[in-house]
Formats: C-alpha cells, structure tokens, sequence
C-alpha cells in the first residue's frame, strides 16, 4: 500500500507550521467560500502544492471577479477544490493548468457519475452517503485516483441565505457566525457556520474513515471545522476519537438517496 497522501482544509493559520509529510493544504477561499470562518486571500498563500477551496454557488458577479483572480495565481497553487462546476469551464478559459478536484458530496455515489465527472477533472470526492461496500466499488471502477472521506463533518445543508443573520434579525439577538442547532423531529444537533454568502449546516459528529485505505485513493480528505489544532493532529496520529465521531453509513444504508446502483 501506498504511503497516503491528505489534504487538509485550513482553519487556522496556526496549522501552516506543521512539520506533517504528506499533507497538501486546501485553503478556504475569501468571496468565494461558504462554511468556514476562516478564509484567505489568494495573494496570502505561499505554501507550495497548495488548492484553493471554492465552495460557494457563483453568481456572474463572482465568476467575473473569479476569472481576474485567476490570472495572477501564484505558481506555489497547483489545484482548485471547487462544487461548482463552471469553475471548470473558467479554468479552461483561462488556460491554467491546474488539478481540478470536484467536491460535491452529495452527487458522487456512484461509478457511472463519477467516471463521467472525471472526463472533465482530475479527481472526485467520494460521497459520505454510501456504505464501504459499495464506496469500495467506486474505487476499484473509477478511471482516476479519487478522494475519500477520512475525517470531516458532513455538509448536511448549504443555503445562500444569511439564516443565523435573519433569525437574530428578526428577533433583536446579538451577532453569531456559528451556532449548534438542536433539531426536534430527528433529536439531532448541527453546527451552523455563516457567512455573508451564506449558511451551511454541518453534522455535529465528525465520520471517521480513517481504517478505510486503498490503491485508488488520490488524497484522504480532512475537514477539520470546530476542532482545535490538538485534536486535529490526534486525527492525523490515528488516536482515539470516538467520542466525537462515528462511523456514519459505511455499515448502514443512507436514508438521504434513492436506492441506486453503483456501477
């Protein structure tokens, strides 16, 4: 087995002086990311094999601005992480030869969209919506390394509205950019992370496929949002983190997917 390669999102600029083999940081884009409170200007990133985040829904506007922005990328950036897939179409544009690594979670469960995605990019994130059977079969089908899940809140909800914003609006309440929220039917909590281009909602436990390894695998994926830089590095150490994550559907089916094939 290969030695494993990861790549990191990044939440703080603490995390920038590790001394880590192996881990490619993914940088959170200023204007042009959602979910994160911590984001960069292109013009702040001067590590080398570094991928900018670009997470949020582009208006013309931003893909305007985006296309200028572009243009004057430090040769230290080799990638964009993106889930909108004009990102793309302006890399081409542009004529960058960049690594484009779709990371649309929820639409990536199976070989047939996958392979189909990797005509146009260089790799895909593996959705968290799926059993280790059948992300195994993706793996072992997909004409590409992929990128798989390793240790990361799931996305459960994006919206382009400024939800926390309105609320405390509404309700005359001090200003918060993140919230848990407690959801009555399901009895579940979820982080709530906002900013001027909108909110996500993330599951309040992390997954843990950390036991997940094979030859198909182009980076393990860790999104750290709401851990400590300690308990970050306890993620990379394979330490005990049970207490804050689970195992999600690798040993059950989703309920959030119609019954599909993964061929």
């Amino acid at each position: 087995m290969k030695e494993s390669k990861f790549l990191i999102t990044v939440t703080n600029e603490e995390m920038l002086n590790w001394k880590v083999k192996n881990i490619n940081f993914l940088f959170p884009i200023e204007g042009y990311s959602v979910g994160f409170l911590k984001t960069f200007s292109i013009e702040e990133i001067k590590l080398s094999n570094s991928f900018l985040y670009i997470n949020r829904i582009l208006d013309k506007e931003a893909i305007e601005k985006l296309k200028e922005d572009l243009k004057h990328i430090s040769e230290k950036i080799i990638g964009i992480c993106f889930t909108d897939l004009g990102v793309i179409r302006i890399v081409k544009e542009l004529g960058l030869h960049l690594k484009l690594i779709y990371m649309q979670n929820h639409n990536t469960t199976n070989a047939s969209s996958i392979n189909y995605y990797l005509e146009e990019v260089d790799s895909v994130l593996v959705s968290t919506d799926i059993t280790k059977e059948e992300i195994f079969t993706i793996l072992n089908r997909a004409k590409k390394p992929l990128v798989l899940p390793y240790f990361m809140r799931v996305e459960a909800m994006y919206s382009r509205r400024t939800l926390l914003a309105n609320y405390e609006r509404h309700f005359d309440l001090e200003k918060e950019n993140t919230k848990t929220l407690h959801e009555e039917i399901s009895k579940m909590d979820f982080l709530a992370v906002e900013n001027p281009y909108g909110t996500v909602l993330y599951t309040n436990k992390f997954i843990d496929y950390r036991s997940m390894k094979h030859e198909n695998v182009l980076y393990y994926y860790i999104n750290p949002i709401g851990l400590d830089n300690k308990t970050i590095e306890s993620v990379l150490k394979g330490q005990d983190l049970s207490s804050i994550s689970d195992s999600g559907f690798l040993n059950k089916e989703t309920y959030y997917r119609l019954k599909e094939d993964c061929l």
